[in-house]
């Protein structure tokens, strides 16, 4: 059996691929891995499985499981980006794809480069998972893995974490996840998803500064978290770490603008490191970006580029596109 996996979001790394090549090799079959099809000789592969992470390489996977069934291979899709864009594929294919972690490699044994130790989520107050306007979702945690946790025990730990709500875990499972990982000995770990302040505890803080954190991430999506951030940040102070290992994430357009600046600013005030995201429902692949309020897709661009990297120089209503990010002096001066 010849199996190939295709990785549509290449470079980025693929658990999910990682996963099911060790599957597969663990049934005897021969296992190739890549970014593209190779059209040639794609005849001599018996099964293709082509994943996408974000929905906007989901127009390749489409085109590539086109050409695979038309070679003759067994086809299957998937991946977290086709969550939102499921009928899409299957109208283009013929193929529902697999969005959800599947169950057939979820758990394969292994070491890898990243790790889930839950799945699931419980913020059933997040309005990025349920919106109660009618707006397409963009977060699809909690409609694909669940709202109630999943635990796992028996997993290989890694230096990034990607568990969606480590602070809402239950407290026997993050000293599970604490003491594994930090007998694993690895020099830095990154809780990628990181942690939500509405969960977070002084106990919670006293427990993971065990590990080399990288750094602290949590999310200021909105507004109406205010309080919650400035009560954890008050919780890092009592416990002596620097906020200056606080990275905030900070989604673009999913508020008016000023709200938007506002909440950036007042990252950057408090001494942490923002990093603005653009907001993309679950169902956009490609084309205009859908956006709300006052925004317009090349707004949203520039505020993520002003956000990331300029955002404590200048105003963004000051910043100008088309300076390179060492030069915010010449931006200074033309003002």
């Amino acid at each position: 059996m010849r199996v190939l996996l295709v990785n549509t979001s290449a470079p980025a790394y693929n658990l999910g691929l990682a996963k099911a090549a060790r599957w597969w090799q663990a049934q005897g079959a021969r296992v190739d891995q890549a970014a593209q099809l190779p059209t040639l000789w794609i005849s001599e592969y018996d099964v293709v499985w082509i994943s996408a992470i974000f929905s906007w390489h989901v127009p390749a996977l489409i085109q590539m499981a086109r050409e695979a069934l038309a070679a003759g291979c067994q086809v299957e899709v998937g991946g977290p980006g086709t969550f939102g864009v499921r009928s899409l594929i299957h109208a283009e294919t013929g193929l529902w794809p697999q969005s959800t972690p599947d169950p057939r490699f979820e758990r394969q044994p292994g070491a890898y480069r990243m790790v889930f130790w839950s799945r699931g989520c419980p913020a059933r107050h997040c309005t990025l998972g349920f919106p109660t306007d009618g707006r397409v979702p963009t977060c699809s945690v909690p409609a694909m893995e669940g709202w109630k946790y999943t635990l796992y025990t028996d997993v290989t730990p890694a230096p990034i974490i990607l568990d969606n709500n480590l602070s809402a875990l239950p407290r026997t499972h993050q000293e599970l996840i604490i003491e594994q990982t930090f007998r694993s000995g690895f020099r830095q770990v990154d809780a990628n998803s990181g942690f939500e302040p509405r969960s977070m505890r002084p106990e919670t803080i006293a427990r993971w500064r065990r590990l080399p954190l990288l750094a602290w991430r949590f999310a200021y999506d909105e507004l109406a978290e205010r309080p919650d951030v400035l009560r954890t940040l008050k919780l890092f102070d009592a416990a002596g770490i620097p906020r200056r290992k606080c990275r905030i994430y900070c989604l673009a357009g999913n508020e008016p603008l000023e709200a938007c600046e506002q909440r950036v600013r007042e990252i950057q005030a408090w001494g942490c490191l923002p990093i603005v995201q653009r907001r993309r429902p679950l169902d956009w692949i490609d084309g205009p970006l859908p956006t709300l309020f006052d925004w317009t897709e090349q707004h949203l661009i520039d505020f993520q580029r002003w956000g990331n990297r300029l955002s404590k120089a200048v105003p963004f209503r000051e910043y100008r596109r088309g300076f390179k990010d060492h030069d915010t002096a010449g931006l200074l001066l033309n003002q």
